[in-house]
């Protein structure tokens, strides 16, 4: 076990299934949060709707278990929040004569240059009386490799800025972030100010896109904002609204 500089604990594995998988086990097997679980590779790491998200050595892959206070509809704010706390820390790494531009892709993907170059995985693991939630936040960033067949072009930080950052240097900074930004949100009372710096640096923002639904659907619009419970609104041609909480930016048109 290595530590960071804020007493959290931090489990570190050679190999492993699934981070977020191993971060149940570690609440079954009574570890009290605030913790970490890192791994050198997943064999079966995942994304959102179960997708498989290739896991290969030197990436970062880890997963921030936290107890959350508070109602459930406050829960995918924390989307939000690890979002803006992986571009902070990329953002300090970043290089100042370099001309990279960070975004992050509605609902939780991190884009360097129009790639793919991280996500974010948000289960909640334990719920006891719909009040104190146990919530797994499963991170991953392309560090120093990207998968190579992906439907939405694949990226990594060494080849976009120019730069090695090695994963516990990695940790250590995101570390850092997250809890400076959980403090900022506290627990949902500050969400507009979270919300309003997501939306700032929002991806295709303003721009005409194609909306992927989960029946397999998709919807061309504009992408005029976030609404307060984090749903993407799509302005169509005709001048409707349209609000999505469960599907994805396709692409750009």
């Amino acid at each position: 076990m290595i530590k960071t500089n804020s007493d959290i604990s931090i489990f570190s594995y050679q190999e492993i299934d699934s981070t977020n998988d191993e971060s149940k086990r570690l609440l079954d097997n009574q570890k009290m949060p605030p913790y970490w679980v890192i791994a050198d590779k997943q064999t079966a790491g995942r994304g959102r709707k179960n997708r498989f998200w290739d896991s290969p050595s030197g990436n970062f892959m880890g997963t921030y278990v936290l107890n959350v206070s508070g109602k459930k509809r406050i829960l995918p704010q924390l989307s939000f929040v690890s979002a803006l706390a992986i571009y902070d820390t990329i953002i300090e790494f970043k290089p100042k004569n370099s001309s990279a531009i960070i975004m992050l892709k509605w609902p939780n993907d991190i884009i360097i240059n129009d790639k793919k170059c991280g996500g974010i995985l948000i289960e909640n693991i334990f719920s006891e009386n719909n009040l104190l939630h146990t919530i797994a936040i499963g991170i991953g960033v392309n560090l120093s490799s990207s998968p190579l067949h992906t439907t939405f072009p694949s990226g990594n930080v060494l080849k976009e800025l120019n730069i090695d950052i090695k994963r516990d240097t990695f940790l250590t900074a995101i570390n850092n972030n997250i809890l400076k930004l959980l403090t900022i949100w506290n627990t949902g009372k500050n969400y507009k100010e979270i919300l309003s710096s997501w939306k700032s640096i929002a991806y295709l923002m303003n721009k005409e896109i194609l909306v992927s639904l989960p029946n397999g659907d998709k919807q061309a619009g504009i992408f005029s904002s976030i609404d307060d419970e984090g749903g993407l609104v799509l302005l169509n041609n005709k001048g409707k609204k349209d609000i999505f909480y469960a599907a994805e930016i396709f692409e750009g048109l």
